[in-house]
């Protein structure tokens, strides 16, 4: 159960990525003085990947789609909330899901500190393994010491939840291009498209961070992302729409965007009920 968990989270944290990177060339734009010109997709990505590192807040709305895993097609709706103060934390719940056909719910994670926190889901059906205690609590800096349980895999989707990251990756696409208005949620957007190579994303991590994404992305056998990405007039992402294809299947994450800059709780399960 908890290489299943493992392997839709990893979906998730492989497609989480926000937008570019530096934004230099946006605030050459804004210093100019006068009447801004208009950015190129390539900048939009970056002043994207800007103001987004900037926020210290946000949550989203989550919806996920995969063939080919080892247990079979995975489909999941759900939410995250992140923070990065007064400490970085972040939680993912998937109240709707299934896997292989089976429902399951009630899965959820949770990064506070330095502790993860998985809750394995339930089936809808009453089957499975119940146990009182029905968190697992597993230090960061403990993981990469447990060979062989798949912990290494928490560790990495750990860090690919870090919108920090995640915004270097579209910075690799070489043919964004801006592709109309829309309205998303009722906020006006402007829309752009574009594809990248992993491995080109990769070179643009830190260099401590590339193997581990490299292993990551290579097990899923993730070479190459499309994405359409939705960007509001403050240059926020409102929703990202990400493809890949992987080994024997295909996968797809629609995030919605919500709420920058607003309070965001996230808090340790009871006590009573980790392990």
């Amino acid at each position: 159960m908890i290489r299943r968990i493992a392997t839709v989270a990893l979906a998730a944290g492989l497609t989480l990525s926000l937008s570019g990177c530096s934004g230099e060339s946006g605030e050459k734009a804004d210093q100019a003085g006068g009447e801004k010109p208009e950015l190129s997709a390539a900048q939009v990505l970056e002043k994207a990947a800007e103001k987004a590192g900037a926020v210290d807040t946000f949550q989203a709305d989550l919806a996920l789609s995969a063939t080919g895993t080892p247990d079979g097609d995975v489909k999941q709706n759900g939410t995250m909330k992140y923070r990065l103060k007064p400490d970085r934390a972040f939680a993912m719940s998937f109240d709707d899901m299934s896997v292989g056909g089976r429902k399951l719910t009630g899965g959820e994670q949770r990064l506070i500190g330095q502790n993860m926190y998985v809750k394995l889901p339930a089936a809808a059906d009453g089957g499975g393994v119940q146990t009182a205690k029905p968190w697992v609590r597993m230090s960061l800096d403990d993981i990469g010491k447990q060979p062989g349980l798949g912990l290494e895999k928490l560790l990495q989707e750990s860090r690919e939840m870090d919108p920090v990251q995640n915004t270097l990756l579209l910075t690799a696409s070489k043919d964004v291009k801006k592709a109309g208005e829309e309205t998303v949620d009722g906020v006006e957007t402007t829309r752009y498209t574009g594809t990248y190579p992993m491995e080109d994303a990769i070179a643009k991590l830190p260099a401590e961070l590339q193997d581990a994404h490299r292993k990551s992305t290579g097990e899923a056998g993730v070479k190459e992302m499309r994405f359409d990405l939705w960007v509001d007039g403050d240059q926020l992402p409102r929703q990202l729409v990400m493809k890949a294809d992987r080994n024997g299947g295909s996968m797809e994450l629609t995030i919605k965007y919500r709420d920058y800059g607003e309070p965001v709780e996230i808090t340790e399960p009871p006590a009573n009920e980790v392990m």
